[in-house]
């Protein structure tokens, strides 16, 4: 009993005290002096397993205050935000705080509530099996959160021991919900993600890619007229599209009216219909173009340009998320995060290319944060 209060004193001391590197160093030192008299004591042994942990992830500078205090909400934080790697302290994570243990075992038995605990996981080597279910669940609730899928997602599926696995089955769920049109830029995004985990082409993606095209080129009309030319060259590859289209019928047919062409798809009642509900979707836009700026300049001499860029996301203000991104990116290109989210919102207006481009700025800007910590491929 006396030897056990001496362990539990030396653990508190050991506790209270190391709350630097230097009082770290100091208490290993400690505990081996202990060991070295006490061999047989399975307390000093359980306390050096901890000690000894703390000390090898507090080698790592994003880590090291949170794993000086053993704060978890803060180390899932944290490592979220790390940009090095190391595959060779996944079981000093798990000493330090057993409770990332545990998530990980409620996730692989298909507790996806738990993905934001071990999404970043992968940087100490954790290779997750990603469970049944996850593709659905992921694709669901990716439509309703498009912020979902980010750098930590992607290279923790690709992590996996069953990416592949999870590549098909986000195109069978993508698949099931081709004729849903007001959905397909997050599809496509979903598709281009089952394309990094197992580097195959569908056909799917390659229609979507088309559709995502043809709207943006579009959408670049919508203050302009179209020459005859150009409308025969959208409705070529109108009808050359194996999707539904209606949304892209009825944006071509309301820009033809416009520009005096004679388009003979207008005089069916489903084109009608069509152009009808473009229009409200049009006065609705017109109204938040109303209410955006009213709220743009109550805010914008109070608010952080993080917190702007937050809010006109969460309207789908997504141009004018882009220009503050932007400006804030001036003042620091090295911004990962931010570029992240930057990509993110190319993709919502359908700006693919430079979307990709920010991805892999991301990627390289991951690579160059520490010259001896590489990131994997995305």
């Amino acid at each position: 009993m006396k030897k056990f209060l001496l362990v539990l004193s030396f653990f508190l001391i050991v506790s209270v005290l190391a709350q630097s590197l230097e009082d770290l160093e100091k208490s290993w030192l400690e505990l081996l002096q202990r060991v070295v008299r006490e061999p047989d004591s399975d307390e000093l042994v359980e306390l050096g397993r901890k000690l000894s942990a703390k000390r090898r992830l507090a080698q790592l500078e994003t880590l090291k205050d949170s794993v000086l205090e053993e704060n978890l909400d803060k180390f899932v934080a944290n490592l979220s935000e790390m940009s090095e790697t190391r595959d060779d302290l996944l079981d000093e994570c798990f000493v330090l705080f057993p409770k990332l243990k545990a998530d990980v075992a409620s996730f692989e038995r298909g507790d996806n509530s738990k993905l934001n605990s071990v999404c970043a996981l992968w940087k100490l080597g954790y290779k997750p099996v990603v469970p049944q279910g996850f593709a659905a669940w992921l694709v669901q609730t990716f439509l309703s959160d498009p912020f979902l899928i980010d750098w930590n997602l992607v290279f923790f599926l690709k992590n996996s021991s069953n990416k592949d696995v999870i590549a098909k089955q986000i195109r069978q769920e993508c698949e099931k919900l081709k004729d849903k049109e007001k959905d397909y830029p997050a599809l496509y995004r979903l598709m281009i993600l089952a394309k990094q985990l197992d580097g195959a082409d569908s056909q799917l993606e390659s229609e979507l890619s088309r559709y995502i095209e043809l709207m943006t080129s579009l959408e670049r009309y919508s203050s302009e007229r179209l020459s005859n030319e150009e409308f025969e060259k959208f409705s070529r590859a109108l009808n050359n599209l194996n999707l539904k289209k209606d949304n892209l019928k009825a944006i071509l047919s309301h820009l033809a009216e416009r520009s005096g062409i004679q388009d003979s798809s207008t005089k069916g009642l489903e084109n009608r219909k069509n152009l009808q509900k473009l229009m409200t979707r049009w006065r609705f836009r017109i109204d938040l173009m109303i209410l955006v700026p009213s709220a743009f300049f109550l805010t914008f001499f109070f608010l952080p340009r993080r917190w702007k860029i937050s809010f006109f996301a969460f309207f789908k203000a997504y141009k004018i998320a882009i220009k503050l991104s932007q400006k804030e990116l001036s003042k620091d290109p090295t911004d990962i995060r931010l570029r992240t989210l930057l990509a993110m919102f190319y993709e919502r207006i359908g700006e693919n290319e430079k979307a990709f481009q920010e991805y892999k700025i991301v990627r390289d800007l991951s690579r160059m944060v520490k010259k001896d910590r590489i990131l994997p491929r995305a």
